[in-house]
């Protein structure tokens, strides 16, 4: 005997059909809650002390640690210290500023703190570190003549020629252009891309003005010698005197001079291409100048050549971080709320 079965298709049928399809392509409620768990975890990420970026760590240091040793010193240095205290006090005060409302505007506040704060750091340098002990230009210029016979500024004091002086100092301005200009571009075309920048930016000054105190240096044009004056033609005679007066006179190991033109140089091969271009020339003759103008050892370099590796590093690991990641998220989910707040 044959059984024989059928299977009636019809709106039922259909209404099945159209149900199991729709089981089958839309998305579980596990991964939703994965998602939400994982956006909450990026939250998480950008808040407290979790939310600090590396270069306010980094620089905070130097600020701690230089603020400790004057505090401890005592005296005038006792004083000098509270300078650095106030900083470093503004520093937590504009990170819990921003943690609060994420807003670009406050974003851009708390990433321009810090060239402020280099600045007052800088120049309060000059009165505070001498206090601390001296100079230490006798062992700079010792490892120079250990790696080199002699340093590159004696070496080549005969190529004293006024048109190559004239050349040497515009090509050691244009580290002030560059600080300014390579950053300002990335500020205007995107925070995210700024706020790397300046991470790695301000990783390496930390580290620099950190060696600033523990190996303070006038260079080899206040420390040594020369048979004859830098002269020049025009430039030289009429802006050496400006670059001496703008020294805090503890600025040499490690050149930043050399260390930030070389970290922009390669933040801009990798996101700006067409300024790298043209600007790896004058870089060239900037690194070339601090030495023949008689400004840096040759071991400063080696010293900015360290830690502009190190901001590198610090910037390409940080551009790809979850940190990056929760703090690009909040910023537009909050400027998204704000804006739907108000329409």
């Amino acid at each position: 005997m044959k059984v024989r079965t059928s299977v009636r298709v019809g709106p039922l049928c259909s209404k099945c059909a159209f149900h199991a399809h729709m089981q089958a392509t839309s998305a579980p409620p596990v991964p939703t809650a994965n998602a939400d768990s994982a956006n909450s975890a990026l939250t998480d990420a950008a808040r407290g002390w979790r939310g600090v970026l590396p270069h306010e760590w980094v620089f905070g240091a130097f600020l701690a640690v230089l603020a400790v040793r004057l505090t401890l010193r005592g005296g005038a240095a006792a004083g000098w210290s509270l300078i650095f205290w106030a900083c470093l006090m503004g520093s937590g005060l504009v990170i819990g500023w921003t943690q609060r409302k994420p807003t670009r505007f406050r974003w851009y506040i708390r990433l321009l703190y810090y060239p402020a704060i280099m600045g007052i750091s800088f120049y309060a340098m000059e009165p505070a570190v001498p206090l601390l002990g001296p100079k230490k230009d006798d062992l700079l210029l010792a490892w120079d003549r250990a790696l080199l016979g002699e340093t590159p500024a004696v070496m080549w004091e005969s190529w004293g020629w006024p048109w190559l002086e004239d050349i040497a100092m515009a090509g050691y301005l244009f580290f002030f252009y560059y600080l300014v200009a390579s950053p300002a571009w990335y500020a205007v075309k995107s925070l995210p891309r700024f706020r790397q920048c300046i991470v790695g930016l301000f990783t390496l000054y930390g580290l620099g003005f950190l060696g600033y105190t523990l190996l303070p240096a006038g260079g080899p044009h206040r420390y040594l010698e020369f048979n004859r004056p830098l002269e020049g033609i025009w430039l030289l005679p009429s802006t050496l005197k400006i670059v001496n007066d703008g020294s805090n006179c503890v600025d040499v190991f490690p050149s930043i001079h050399f260390a930030a033109t070389l970290y922009l140089l390669g933040f801009d091969y990798a996101y700006h291409r067409s300024h790298f271009r043209w600007a790896w020339l004058p870089c060239l003759i900037l690194w070339f100048s601090t030495m023949y103008l008689r400004f840096h050892y040759f071991v400063d370099l080696l010293g900015g050549l360290l830690i502009a590796i190190i901001g590198g590093w610090v910037s390409a690991a940080y551009g790809g971080s979850q940190l990056e990641t929760a703090l690009t998220r909040q910023t537009a989910a909050y400027e998204t709320a704000r804006g739907r707040s108000k329409a």
